[in-house]
């Protein structure tokens, strides 16, 4: 059963009210959201859609995948500074390359702090 919560959260943002039925452009078929998820008009009745009601049901597990930037900035978390971040431009440099694939690059300042302090707590642990 879709929580009211998630319903209720997805419902608004989509500007729709519970059983609403309503068209997605292209599809050519009827959809409507409630406590059973997403469900499409189908001849014979009602049916669940099938992927997206496990996601949002919470029966199927979501695998975060790291976040990669592309042209873009990006964070590293730094102990060897005071604001415990770095801000970088991605030029692809080998350096790049490097933190990307040992997954220390993040997308917000808080992230790369978050990860500098999980790092000092480990040295603390370390020196006890």
């Amino acid at each position: 059963m879709l929580s009211d919560k998630v319903k209720n959260a997805i419902l608004e943002s989509l500007d729709l009210e519970e059983d609403e039925v309503f068209e997605i452009e292209e599809f050519h078929v009827f959809f409507r959201i409630n406590t059973k998820g997403l469900e499409i008009k189908h001849y014979h009745g009602w049916d669940k859609s099938p992927l997206l009601n496990k996601l949002l049901l919470g029966k199927v597990k979501i695998i975060k995948l790291p976040f990669v930037p592309e042209n873009e900035t990006y964070y590293v978390p730094d102990i060897s500074i005071a604001n415990l971040y770095r801000k970088i431009w991605n030029y692809g440099t080998k350096h790049d390359k490097h933190r990307i694939e040992h997954e220390i690059c993040f997308k917000t300042k808080q992230a790369a702090i978050a990860r500098a302090k999980e790092v000092l707590k480990l040295i603390e642990k370390g020196d006890e």
